[in-house]
This record gives structure tokens, sequence and C-alpha cells, in this order.
């Protein structure tokens, strides 16, 4: 929903990004230093190419969700052994799922650590670090609007739908309910990073504004 004083602006185009999939885990660390903090950085970089990481906490505790980009499991072991080596207190959990997070949030409040805020599903409103589905409304310059995201769970209720029933399922689902968009004509379209895409029809596309 817009803000006050927010400034309409009208979506031209609804951009779909379906995010590849892959085996996740959580590890926590024991950091005694910012030097310690910033060696558990380097290190989760240098594996950038394999997984993708995002961080959940700060402080003397320090944890990472991390995503496979293949299947090759034996990257969470060389990982772990890594950490082993050089930290006195490493767990290594191997999904991420409500048990594992809630685990972070109450050592975080036990240590003094920062629990770093989480995008959330749009859905579900359940914390997200991977998203399985992104989808951004834009203007007609292709200025991203605003952007909504769902977890794989909400999001496999809409999979086995045609590509413009997927979407406007997902938008209904939605917590903020945009609906409206199964009243409208969306045009199959092509996206600039050949993302799904679809575009109000232009009779249309002044009935649906956002902040």
């Amino acid at each position: 929903m817009p803000r006050r004083g927010t400034p309409m602006r009208f979506v031209h185009q609804i951009c779909v990004d379906r995010r590849p999939k892959g085996l996740r885990a959580v590890y926590l660390v024991e950091a005694d230093s910012d030097e310690d903090t910033a060696e558990l950085a380097r290190l989760f970089e240098q594996f950038g190419p394999m997984l993708e990481n995002i961080r959940l906490s700060r402080g003397k505790l320090v944890s990472f969700a991390v995503q496979l980009q293949s299947g090759d499991q034996s990257i969470l072991e060389q990982i772990e052994g890594l950490l082993k080596k050089n930290f006195g207190f490493v767990i290594l959990h191997r999904s991420f799922d409500q048990l594992i997070y809630g685990i972070v949030c109450e050592l975080c409040k036990d240590s003094g650590s920062t629990l770093i805020r989480l995008p959330k599903c749009d859905i579900c409103r359940r914390p997200e670090p991977f998203p399985d589905t992104v989808v951004s409304f834009m203007d007609d310059r292709n200025n991203r609007i605003a952007t909504r995201a769902y977890c794989a769970t909400c999001t496999a209720e809409s999979v086995g739908r045609s590509s413009k029933e997927f979407v406007i399922s997902l938008l209904e689902a939605d917590r903020d309910d945009f609906g409206v968009l199964r009243h409208m004509t969306l045009v199959r379209s092509r996206s600039a990073k050949k993302h799904l895409a679809f575009r109000i029809k232009s009779d249309a596309e002044h009935q649906f504004a956002m902040g």
C-alpha cells in the first residue's frame, strides 16, 4: 500500500524471476573479535561461485544461511572443516527452517548478538533468505516501483497453472492482495533480463498504481 505523501506511479509491466532451488544450510560460529567476523565474511565470499550466502546475525554469534548452486554437498563439509580449524564453537545445520532460525534468535538474545532482519515471504510472512519467486512491478521507464517475494512452499501451491494464472494466483494470495489484476488484461512481453514478464494492456494500465 502507498505511504502517505508518496507519489503514485502507474505499473506498466510485471516481471517474474523464478530463482533456482538448492540445498540450504545454516552455520553458527562464535566470534571473539571484529577480526574473526571479517575472516568469516572472507571465507564465505571465497565460495561465492558455488553458493549464495546471507548473514543472519553479527556480534558474539555470527551466523550465515547458505544455498548451494550445485548438488555437490561436500562443499558444506569443506566449509565446516575450515571453520572448525579456526573457531572453537561451530554448528552446521543442513537446512533453513523455523527450528534453526528460532535457535539463532535465542542464541542472539543469550549472547547479546544482533539478529539481522531477513526478508519475509509476502504470503506466509515467514523469514525467507532465498525466495523461490520474486515479482517486480515496473513503470513505463523500466524502473522498479516495488518487489514482492515468495517462499517455495507458497509458490508450490500455484505451480502447474499457466504462466499468467501462476502470477495472478501468487499476487492474489499476497498479504497486500493484488487481486485487482485478475480483472485487467495482461499481455506476455519481454523483460530486459529475459525473465517471465507481462505488460498491463494500455487501456487498463492507468488503473493500477503504487507508491
